[in-house]
């Protein structure tokens, strides 16, 4: 997805609706913090992994990190 993909689709949403990313094993989180990263496409990753890998190669894709997690974790 781009950010004009996620803008567009923004654009759509009441202004107030909650923006969520996935828990570490279920339900959601809040997001915490919007992080640049420059990324590659990971080959051959595991199902489980993510498909793409921290790059400092100079043909590496700006993203964008939305990082989240369980501010009531108790450890």
């Amino acid at each position: 997805m781009t950010a004009n993909e996620l803008i567009q689709h923004l654009l759509t949403l009441p202004p107030d609706t909650k923006i969520v990313i996935r828990g570490y094993e279920d339900g959601y989180n809040d997001i915490l913090k919007l992080k640049p990263v420059k990324i590659k496409t990971k080959a051959d990753a595991d199902w489980y992994y993510g498909e793409y890998q921290d790059s400092t190669e100079a043909d590496a894709i700006d993203a964008l990190d939305l990082y989240g997690e369980n501010k009531n974790t108790k450890m």
